[in-house]
């Protein structure tokens, strides 16, 4: 197995839907997303100027094998890339290749003309993405809340 860690391309989106597919079909998520739902989920993601996305991608295989879709975002006068989807495929977790391309997305990032200071995200509580994330440097900040509700029409 060969894994390129690089940019995501507009051509990686097919690849990175059905990732995405697989990924989140898998326990504990149980999440049935169809190919259509994941494409447009990943092309929206991706459609702005702020947008950022990474894969590892598998060259002998061809596929996507994992995605991070984030956007950098300005707070006072520092950056921070929010992450709204980071997934890896189910055949090829527990193999580093998530840490390695979080590490790979820092090396980036901190590339950048405007340095990014920090990665901000949300996951469900409970979940092995707690973990994995805290084993990767990214914590649970206490005095911070998510809050949701519904739009009624």
């Amino acid at each position: 197995m060969n894994i390129e860690y690089r940019r995501m391309l507009t051509e990686d989106i097919p690849s990175c839907a059905i990732e995405l597919m697989k990924a989140f079909k898998e326990s504990p998520w149980n999440e049935n997303w169809t190919y259509e739902q994941a494409y447009k989920r990943i092309d929206e993601l991706m459609s702005s100027r702020v947008s950022r996305g990474y894969v590892a991608y598998d060259t002998e295989a061809s596929i996507v094998i994992a995605m991070l879709c984030g956007r950098i975002m300005t707070y006072l006068d520092f950056k921070e890339i929010w992450v709204d989807e980071f997934s890896v495929h189910p055949d090829y977790q527990r193999m580093n290749i998530g840490s390695n391309l979080l590490t790979y997305v820092r090396e980036e990032l901190g590339k950048e003309s405007e340095k990014v200071f920090g990665i901000a995200l949300t996951t469900e509580r409970g979940k092995p993405s707690v973990l994995f994330y805290e084993k990767n440097g990214i914590h649970v900040e206490e005095d911070v809340i998510f809050m949701s509700g519904r739009i009624e029409v």
